[in-house]
């Protein structure tokens, strides 16, 4: 059982440390993330010693050094793992966490020289054995069977649709009893047959990419109606998946925005950049990493560089950073602005005076370099940042509860979850091309009530509504 784990720092820590850090922080989400435990991290001087960590709670510092990782202080009250390396080989000795392999190491130190990484799908075309999709069930009337795959296991280019090709057996059906079989994605019917004397189902359906999500759902509902189905000799039918059966995706598609992007946005490998402004910048990253890695059973891989250098790149990037660096890029995030001067990236810009600015985490889509930036930034104090984390922590799903494209928060510390820009803008109708700068202006005036009414304290209704619902208000404006 594991409640939280607290990676121990360095207060000056280095690029190879930071990204030891993270992906240990990855890894750690991914193996535990049906226990889900809090993930952190703390500074302390180079060379200390963690304080005993309490029950259910694991220690782990991070730190150059020679390459290896030790457990110190086995079987007693302050016990802790310590990691080091040099460079790469700092995060290289993740390598066993990160390909699940921890159970070799059975002695109190250990030193990986090579880290090891399974290969990546490189095919459009998976068996469902390959995805882990398997199931049976037993019908009498009705019943159901779902079976799901992570979208970031069906490769690191993104998927616009898919085919699947169906394979199952079954009881052979009577001539006089009636059983059918109906296949739903994600909620969205797509297949529906009867079921034969044959005892097998060989179909092949398509499946368009609007209904597809980060976990794709493939649910199959099933009616058994034999024609005495008041005798007690009756039996159920049994049906069951072939894992012969194959899922053909069919790369493309738009460059993807918002929270529901993530994690296939970022897999396999993203950048993680962070411009220092902030000793508690590492932390923030930390969470969302943690965050996201618990959403797949895909290895995600995160690496450390420069704030320019992200913001540059074509590889979808986590930036953590102030407004004023953020204006020094080419960044165009949905809210943006320096301190009390917020900008909304609507087809024409709004600008509001904001006292004190926003923190804010945003998930958007960079079409000009075809990738996904995840961005946790403010416009004011870095504190503001603290209720989003907490938000997003109280969710009943986490990460997987957030709607559209922006998470904010100002000084008065009441959060609001909003769709802003392309991610959910509908394309507008021929006869309304006159009426567009009417619409742009109406927009405009929306999104500025909503934020002033979300985030400062001048809505007392706003506050009894957030204190009595966790769920998130969601916005849309284009």
């Amino acid at each position: 059982m594991l409640q939280r784990l607290t990676i121990y720092t360095p207060v000056e820590a280095n690029d190879s440390e930071a990204q030891s850090v993270l992906t240990l922080a990855s890894a750690v989400a991914r193996a535990y993330r049906s226990q889900d435990p809090a993930i952190t991290v703390v500074k302390q001087s180079r060379g200390a010693t963690p304080p005993p960590a309490p029950q259910f709670t694991r220690a782990v510092v991070v730190e150059s050094g020679d390459a290896g990782m030790a457990l110190v202080n086995g079987n007693q009250p302050n016990v802790f793992l310590r990691v080091t390396g040099r460079g790469g080989q700092l995060s290289d000795q993740a390598s066993l966490l990160v390909n699940q392999l921890q159970s070799l190491a059975q002695g109190p130190t250990v030193r990986v020289d090579q880290p090891g990484s399974e290969a990546g799908p490189q095919t459009d075309e998976f068996t469902f054995e390959e995805l882990g999709l398997s199931g049976e069930a037993s019908v009498l009337r009705t019943a159901d069977l779902t079976v799901g795959v992570d979208r970031a296991a069906l490769g690191a280019d993104r998927v616009d649709a898919m085919t699947v090709n169906l394979k199952a057996g079954h009881t052979p059906v009577a001539d006089l009893d009636a059983a059918t079989v109906m296949v739903s994605v994600n909620g969205q019917a797509v297949y529906s047959a009867p079921l034969s004397s044959s005892g097998e189902v060989d179909a092949t359906f398509e499946v368009p990419g609007e209904v597809l999500r980060q976990r794709i759902g493939l649910e199959f509902a099933l009616t058994y109606s034999p024609r005495q189905l008041c005798n007690p000799m009756i039996a159920p039918l049994t049906f069951q998946l072939d894992p012969e059966s194959t899922v053909t995706v069919r790369r493309g598609g738009p460059t993807p925005g918002g929270f529901d992007a993530v994690p296939s946005a970022l897999s396999p490998e993203f950048l993680v950049a962070m411009d220092g402004t902030s000793p508690d910048q590492l932390d923030y990253a930390t969470q969302v990493v943690a965050d996201i890695a618990r959403l797949t059973s895909t290895p995600l891989t995160p690496r450390v560089v420069a704030v320019n250098d992200a913001a540059d790149a074509e590889t979808g990037a986590l930036i953590v950073a102030n407004a004023s660096t953020l204006q020094q890029t080419s960044l165009r995030p949905p809210v943006g602005g320096e301190s009390a001067a917020v900008q909304v990236d609507l087809p024409e810009a709004l600008r509001a005076d904001i006292p004190n600015g926003l923190g804010s985490i945003q998930v958007f889509a960079d079409e000009s370099r075809d990738r996904t930036v995840v961005l946790v930034s403010t416009s004011g104090a870095w504190s503001l940042l603290d209720p989003l984390f907490g938000y997003i922590d109280a969710q009943p799903d986490n990460w997987s509860s957030l709607q559209g494209n922006v998470l904010a928060a100002g000084e008065g510390g009441e959060v609001t979850n909003l769709a802003i820009g392309a991610e959910d803008a509908e394309p507008p109708a021929a006869q309304d091309a006159q009426g567009w700068p009417v619409w742009v202006a109406i927009a405009a005036v929306v999104v500025l009530g909503l934020l002033l009414v979300a985030i400062t304290l001048l809505s007392r209704r706003r506050k009894r509504q957030l204190g009595a619902s966790s769920d998130p208000s969601v916005s849309k404006t284009s």
